[in-house]
Protein backbone atom coordinates (compact mmCIF):
# COMPACT_ATOMS: atom_id res chain seq x y z
CA UNK A 1 0.00 0.00 0.00
CA UNK A 2 2.93 2.25 1.06
CA UNK A 3 5.97 3.42 -0.52
CA UNK A 4 9.04 0.41 -0.41
CA UNK A 5 11.53 1.45 2.09
CA UNK A 6 14.37 -0.98 1.73
CA UNK A 7 17.30 -1.48 4.25
CA UNK A 8 20.69 -2.32 3.67
CA UNK A 9 23.68 -0.04 2.01
CA UNK A 10 21.99 0.30 -1.34
CA UNK A 11 20.95 3.78 -2.34
CA UNK A 12 19.79 5.87 -5.63
CA UNK A 13 22.81 6.90 -5.81
CA UNK A 14 24.11 3.13 -6.93
CA UNK A 15 22.13 3.97 -10.24
CA UNK A 16 23.37 7.61 -11.21
CA UNK A 17 26.68 6.10 -13.37
CA UNK A 18 23.17 4.24 -15.25
CA UNK A 19 21.32 7.47 -15.27
CA UNK A 20 24.60 9.30 -16.59
CA UNK A 21 24.89 6.69 -19.18
CA UNK A 22 21.27 7.05 -20.90
CA UNK A 23 21.45 9.75 -24.29
CA UNK A 24 19.32 12.24 -22.71
CA UNK A 25 19.76 15.59 -22.08
CA UNK A 26 21.33 16.66 -18.45
CA UNK A 27 18.15 18.25 -17.79
CA UNK A 28 16.03 15.28 -18.08
CA UNK A 29 18.98 12.70 -16.17
CA UNK A 30 18.51 15.02 -13.33
CA UNK A 31 14.81 14.44 -13.35
CA UNK A 32 15.15 10.97 -14.01
CA UNK A 33 17.02 10.72 -10.56
CA UNK A 34 14.78 12.68 -8.72
CA UNK A 35 12.17 10.68 -9.67
CA UNK A 36 13.52 7.00 -9.18
CA UNK A 37 12.59 7.99 -5.18
CA UNK A 38 9.85 5.45 -3.75
CA UNK A 39 10.64 2.64 -6.09
CA UNK A 40 11.97 -0.64 -4.93
CA UNK A 41 15.80 -0.82 -6.01
CA UNK A 42 14.69 -4.21 -7.14
CA UNK A 43 12.71 -2.21 -10.01
CA UNK A 44 15.26 0.59 -11.41
CA UNK A 45 17.47 -1.80 -13.39
CA UNK A 46 14.32 -2.63 -15.36
CA UNK A 47 12.96 0.82 -15.29
CA UNK A 48 15.80 2.43 -16.77
CA UNK A 49 16.21 -0.33 -19.26
CA UNK A 50 12.54 0.51 -20.35
CA UNK A 51 13.18 3.99 -20.92
CA UNK A 52 16.36 3.77 -22.67
CA UNK A 53 15.46 3.66 -26.26
CA UNK A 54 12.97 6.74 -25.88
CA UNK A 55 13.05 10.65 -26.25
CA UNK A 56 13.42 12.58 -23.14
CA UNK A 57 9.57 13.46 -23.31
CA UNK A 58 8.08 10.35 -23.40
CA UNK A 59 11.17 9.02 -20.90
CA UNK A 60 10.07 11.36 -18.06
CA UNK A 61 6.06 10.77 -18.34
CA UNK A 62 7.50 6.86 -17.93
CA UNK A 63 8.72 7.00 -15.13
CA UNK A 64 6.21 9.28 -13.63
CA UNK A 65 3.30 7.21 -14.98
CA UNK A 66 4.97 4.63 -13.25
CA UNK A 67 5.57 6.49 -9.69
CA UNK A 68 1.42 7.20 -9.75
CA UNK A 69 0.64 3.42 -10.55
CA UNK A 70 2.40 2.88 -7.16
CA UNK A 71 0.77 6.06 -5.26
CA UNK A 72 -2.40 5.14 -6.78
CA UNK A 73 -1.99 2.04 -4.46
CA UNK A 74 -2.86 4.06 -1.38
CA UNK A 75 -6.43 4.62 -0.18
CA UNK A 76 -6.27 7.88 0.57
CA UNK A 77 -4.82 9.52 -1.90
CA UNK A 78 -6.00 10.46 -4.96
CA UNK A 79 -3.29 10.92 -8.08
CA UNK A 80 -4.58 13.72 -10.38
CA UNK A 81 -2.52 13.83 -13.53
CA UNK A 82 -3.85 16.33 -16.90
CA UNK A 83 -2.03 17.03 -19.89
CA UNK A 84 -2.36 20.78 -20.25
CA UNK A 85 0.31 22.93 -20.01
CA UNK A 86 1.11 26.31 -18.57
CA UNK A 87 -0.40 27.70 -22.22
CA UNK A 88 -3.85 26.70 -20.80
CA UNK A 89 -3.92 29.13 -17.72
CA UNK A 90 -5.23 32.44 -18.82
CA UNK A 91 -3.79 35.36 -17.04
CA UNK A 92 -2.31 34.72 -13.82
CA UNK A 93 1.21 35.95 -15.59
CA UNK A 94 2.98 36.94 -11.59
CA UNK A 95 1.81 33.51 -10.21
CA UNK A 96 2.79 31.60 -13.97
CA UNK A 97 6.23 33.43 -13.52
CA UNK A 98 6.55 32.49 -10.03
CA UNK A 99 6.16 28.53 -10.86
CA UNK A 100 8.42 28.26 -13.71
CA UNK A 101 10.92 30.20 -11.94
CA UNK A 102 11.26 27.48 -9.00
CA UNK A 103 11.41 25.00 -11.42
CA UNK A 104 14.63 23.54 -11.09
CA UNK A 105 14.69 24.67 -6.64
CA UNK A 106 14.59 21.11 -5.89
CA UNK A 107 18.16 19.93 -7.38
CA UNK A 108 21.18 19.18 -5.50
CA UNK A 109 22.56 22.11 -6.99
CA UNK A 110 19.97 24.85 -5.67
CA UNK A 111 20.60 23.30 -2.40
CA UNK A 112 24.64 24.06 -2.81
CA UNK A 113 23.79 27.58 -4.32
CA UNK A 114 22.00 28.41 -0.57
CA UNK A 115 17.98 27.76 -2.21
CA UNK A 116 16.07 26.39 0.41
CA UNK A 117 13.59 23.50 -0.65
CA UNK A 118 10.73 24.82 -1.58
CA UNK A 119 7.73 24.58 0.98
CA UNK A 120 4.29 25.52 -0.43
CA UNK A 121 1.71 28.17 -1.76
CA UNK A 122 -1.42 28.81 -1.20
CA UNK A 123 -4.11 30.46 -3.88
CA UNK A 124 -6.79 32.20 -2.64
CA UNK A 125 -9.52 33.57 -4.48
CA UNK A 126 -12.53 33.47 -6.04
CA UNK A 127 -13.96 30.06 -7.02
CA UNK A 128 -13.54 29.08 -10.75
CA UNK A 129 -10.70 31.52 -11.78
CA UNK A 130 -7.66 29.10 -12.04
CA UNK A 131 -6.39 28.32 -8.76
CA UNK A 132 -7.05 23.89 -9.16
CA UNK A 133 -5.85 24.11 -12.89
CA UNK A 134 -2.58 26.07 -11.81
CA UNK A 135 -2.26 23.10 -9.04
CA UNK A 136 -2.03 20.60 -12.12
CA UNK A 137 -0.74 22.41 -14.60
CA UNK A 138 2.22 23.26 -11.54
CA UNK A 139 3.60 19.43 -11.23
CA UNK A 140 3.27 19.47 -14.91
CA UNK A 141 5.91 21.78 -15.17
CA UNK A 142 8.01 20.49 -12.71
CA UNK A 143 8.07 16.65 -13.70
CA UNK A 144 6.42 15.67 -10.66
CA UNK A 145 3.61 13.45 -9.40
CA UNK A 146 0.64 15.18 -8.14
CA UNK A 147 -1.30 13.82 -5.43
CA UNK A 148 -4.55 15.19 -3.79
CA UNK A 149 -5.10 14.89 -0.32
CA UNK A 150 -8.94 14.99 0.60
CA UNK A 151 -9.62 15.76 4.32
CA UNK A 152 -13.25 15.15 4.01
CA UNK A 153 -12.50 11.77 2.29
CA UNK A 154 -10.62 11.19 5.88
CA UNK A 155 -12.64 11.57 8.03
CA UNK A 156 -15.34 8.69 6.60
CA UNK A 157 -12.31 5.96 7.05
CA UNK A 158 -13.49 5.14 10.28
CA UNK A 159 -10.40 5.72 11.62
CA UNK A 160 -8.02 7.92 13.62
CA UNK A 161 -7.87 10.86 10.98
CA UNK A 162 -4.94 12.18 12.67
CA UNK A 163 -2.91 8.42 12.11
CA UNK A 164 -4.67 8.73 8.15
CA UNK A 165 -2.80 11.68 7.42
CA UNK A 166 0.26 11.19 8.88
CA UNK A 167 0.48 7.35 7.30
CA UNK A 168 -0.51 9.89 3.83
CA UNK A 169 2.62 11.64 5.05
CA UNK A 170 5.17 9.17 5.45
CA UNK A 171 3.82 7.41 1.94
CA UNK A 172 4.23 11.21 -0.18
CA UNK A 173 7.46 11.48 1.32
CA UNK A 174 8.68 8.18 0.41
CA UNK A 175 7.88 8.93 -3.12
CA UNK A 176 8.76 12.87 -2.87
CA UNK A 177 9.45 14.82 -5.01
CA UNK A 178 5.66 14.89 -4.79
CA UNK A 179 3.39 17.88 -5.13
CA UNK A 180 1.24 17.48 -2.75
CA UNK A 181 -2.44 19.24 -3.10
CA UNK A 182 -4.88 20.03 -0.64
CA UNK A 183 -8.34 21.83 -2.23
CA UNK A 184 -9.98 24.15 0.19
CA UNK A 185 -8.53 23.37 2.83
CA UNK A 186 -10.38 25.81 5.27
CA UNK A 187 -13.08 23.46 4.92
CA UNK A 188 -10.96 21.06 6.64
CA UNK A 189 -8.97 23.24 8.87
CA UNK A 190 -11.79 25.77 10.02
CA UNK A 191 -11.16 28.37 12.94
CA UNK A 192 -14.96 27.39 13.73
CA UNK A 193 -14.28 23.43 14.07
CA UNK A 194 -13.65 22.69 18.18
CA UNK A 195 -13.36 19.24 17.85
CA UNK A 196 -9.87 17.95 19.85
CA UNK A 197 -8.65 15.99 16.78
CA UNK A 198 -9.02 18.75 14.67
CA UNK A 199 -7.14 20.82 16.80
CA UNK A 200 -3.86 18.08 17.05
CA UNK A 201 -4.44 17.75 13.16
CA UNK A 202 -3.92 21.14 12.60
CA UNK A 203 -1.03 21.29 15.20
CA UNK A 204 0.68 18.25 13.50
CA UNK A 205 0.26 19.53 10.41
CA UNK A 206 1.66 23.24 10.84
CA UNK A 207 4.29 21.61 12.69
CA UNK A 208 5.12 19.36 9.52
CA UNK A 209 4.89 22.05 7.16
CA UNK A 210 7.47 24.40 9.45
CA UNK A 211 10.03 20.98 9.57
CA UNK A 212 9.72 19.05 6.70
CA UNK A 213 13.15 18.19 5.15
CA UNK A 214 11.81 16.31 2.46
CA UNK A 215 10.80 17.85 -1.17
CA UNK A 216 6.84 17.50 -1.00
CA UNK A 217 5.55 21.01 -2.45
CA UNK A 218 2.25 21.87 -0.76
CA UNK A 219 0.00 23.50 -2.84
CA UNK A 220 -3.44 24.77 -0.66
CA UNK A 221 -6.53 26.64 -2.47
CA UNK A 222 -8.98 28.33 -0.12
CA UNK A 223 -12.13 30.09 -1.12
CA UNK A 224 -13.18 31.75 2.56
CA UNK A 225 -10.27 33.33 3.88
CA UNK A 226 -12.75 34.19 7.28
CA UNK A 227 -12.29 30.43 8.22
CA UNK A 228 -8.25 29.71 7.42
CA UNK A 229 -6.83 29.36 10.88
CA UNK A 230 -4.56 32.28 12.28
CA UNK A 231 -1.24 29.97 12.75
CA UNK A 232 -1.59 28.66 8.84
CA UNK A 233 -1.14 32.11 7.23
CA UNK A 234 2.14 32.24 9.74
CA UNK A 235 5.05 33.27 7.88
CA UNK A 236 7.48 30.04 6.98
CA UNK A 237 4.67 28.35 6.25
CA UNK A 238 4.22 28.58 2.80
CA UNK A 239 6.76 30.33 0.30
CA UNK A 240 4.14 32.15 -0.90
CA UNK A 241 0.17 33.54 -0.60
CA UNK A 242 -1.54 34.30 -4.24
CA UNK A 243 -4.50 36.11 -4.46
CA UNK A 244 -6.74 34.84 -7.54
CA UNK A 245 -9.28 37.96 -8.67
CA UNK A 246 -11.40 37.94 -11.27
CA UNK A 247 -10.04 37.92 -14.58
CA UNK A 248 -9.16 41.50 -16.23
CA UNK A 249 -10.23 42.53 -19.49
CA UNK A 250 -6.67 41.21 -21.07
CA UNK A 251 -7.24 37.58 -19.30
CA UNK A 252 -10.79 37.72 -20.13
CA UNK A 253 -9.79 37.89 -24.20
CA UNK A 254 -6.62 35.16 -23.43
CA UNK A 255 -9.23 32.79 -21.84
CA UNK A 256 -11.89 33.21 -24.58
CA UNK A 257 -8.90 32.09 -27.22
CA UNK A 258 -7.70 29.16 -25.06
CA UNK A 259 -11.15 27.92 -24.78
CA UNK A 260 -12.18 28.35 -28.70
CA UNK A 261 -9.06 26.55 -29.73
CA UNK A 262 -9.31 23.91 -27.26
CA UNK A 263 -12.82 23.22 -29.15
CA UNK A 264 -11.32 23.79 -32.44
CA UNK A 265 -12.41 27.35 -33.60
CA UNK A 266 -10.30 29.85 -34.73
CA UNK A 267 -10.45 32.92 -32.41
CA UNK A 268 -9.55 34.79 -35.35
CA UNK A 269 -13.53 34.53 -36.71
CA UNK A 270 -14.77 36.12 -33.39
CA UNK A 271 -14.78 39.63 -32.10
CA UNK A 272 -12.68 38.66 -28.55
CA UNK A 273 -12.24 42.31 -27.24
CA UNK A 274 -16.10 42.63 -27.56
CA UNK A 275 -16.60 39.50 -25.58
CA UNK A 276 -14.26 40.28 -22.99
CA UNK A 277 -15.92 43.68 -22.59
CA UNK A 278 -19.40 42.10 -22.30
CA UNK A 279 -18.11 39.25 -19.28
CA UNK A 280 -17.06 41.83 -17.06
CA UNK A 281 -16.66 39.98 -13.69
CA UNK A 282 -16.87 36.76 -15.50
CA UNK A 283 -14.28 34.40 -13.93
CA UNK A 284 -12.26 31.69 -15.99
CA UNK A 285 -15.08 28.83 -15.52
CA UNK A 286 -17.81 31.08 -16.40
CA UNK A 287 -16.23 31.75 -19.66
CA UNK A 288 -14.95 28.34 -20.72
CA UNK A 289 -19.05 27.37 -20.16
CA UNK A 290 -20.25 30.39 -22.45
CA UNK A 291 -18.43 29.06 -25.33
CA UNK A 292 -19.59 25.30 -24.09
CA UNK A 293 -23.24 26.54 -24.15
CA UNK A 294 -22.63 28.25 -27.35
CA UNK A 295 -21.84 25.54 -28.42
CA UNK A 296 -24.72 23.29 -27.77
CA UNK A 297 -26.96 25.97 -28.72
CA UNK A 298 -25.29 26.34 -32.24
CA UNK A 299 -26.02 22.25 -32.48
CA UNK A 300 -29.40 22.67 -31.59
CA UNK A 301 -29.99 25.30 -34.39
CA UNK A 302 -27.99 23.62 -37.06
CA UNK A 303 -25.56 26.11 -37.45
CA UNK A 304 -21.92 26.02 -35.98
CA UNK A 305 -20.80 28.44 -33.42
CA UNK A 306 -20.93 32.45 -34.03
CA UNK A 307 -20.30 35.80 -32.76
CA UNK A 308 -23.99 36.34 -32.84
CA UNK A 309 -25.01 33.25 -30.69
CA UNK A 310 -21.83 33.28 -28.25
CA UNK A 311 -23.37 37.31 -27.36
CA UNK A 312 -26.81 35.86 -26.70
CA UNK A 313 -25.35 33.17 -24.59
CA UNK A 314 -23.94 35.93 -22.46
CA UNK A 315 -26.60 38.20 -22.23
CA UNK A 316 -28.57 36.08 -20.61
CA UNK A 317 -26.06 34.43 -18.28
CA UNK A 318 -25.49 35.97 -14.75
CA UNK A 319 -22.24 35.37 -13.50
CA UNK A 320 -21.60 34.10 -9.51
CA UNK A 321 -19.73 37.35 -8.48
CA UNK A 322 -23.32 38.98 -8.44
CA UNK A 323 -24.75 35.95 -5.54
CA UNK A 324 -21.04 36.04 -3.72
CA UNK A 325 -20.23 39.92 -3.72
CA UNK A 326 -19.61 40.11 -0.22
CA UNK A 327 -17.47 36.97 -0.23
CA UNK A 328 -15.48 38.81 -3.03
CA UNK A 329 -14.95 41.84 -1.51
CA UNK A 330 -14.11 40.22 1.31
CA UNK A 331 -11.23 38.50 -0.56
CA UNK A 332 -10.22 41.59 -2.37
CA UNK A 333 -10.23 43.45 0.85
CA UNK A 334 -8.32 40.79 2.90
CA UNK A 335 -5.98 40.39 0.54
CA UNK A 336 -4.56 44.44 -0.26
CA UNK A 337 -1.69 43.94 1.94
CA UNK A 338 -1.60 40.15 2.77
CA UNK A 339 -1.24 38.48 -0.71
CA UNK A 340 0.67 38.71 -3.33
CA UNK A 341 -1.63 39.38 -6.74
CA UNK A 342 -1.59 36.04 -8.87
CA UNK A 343 -1.90 38.62 -12.20
CA UNK A 344 0.96 40.81 -11.87
CA UNK A 345 -0.62 44.07 -10.66
CA UNK A 346 -1.31 45.49 -7.29
CA UNK A 347 -4.43 47.14 -8.05
CA UNK A 348 -7.64 44.59 -6.17
CA UNK A 349 -10.84 45.87 -7.65
CA UNK A 350 -13.80 47.28 -5.34
CA UNK A 351 -16.25 47.36 -8.47
CA UNK A 352 -18.99 46.35 -5.25
CA UNK A 353 -18.45 50.10 -4.08
CA UNK A 354 -18.95 51.95 -7.21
Amino acid sequence: RYAVVESGTASLEDFRKEVDDLQFSIETKKNIMENLRGFPFSRIPQILKGISGLDDKKAQETILESKRNLLRQNEILEVVHIEDGIDQIGGLNELKKWIVERKDNFSKEARDFGIPTPKGMLMLGVQGCGKSLTCKVTANIWNFPLVRLDFINLFRKGRSVEELLKEAIVTIEGFAPVVLWIDEIEKALSQDTKGAEIRRILGWLMTWMQEKNEPVFLVATANKVSLLPPELLRKGRFDEIFFVDLPSKSEREEIFRIHLTKRSRNPEDFNIPKLAEDTENFSGAEIEQLVVDTLITAYSKKSDMSQKILEEVVRRTVPLSVTYEENIKELRIWSRNRARNASGNRRIESFFTK
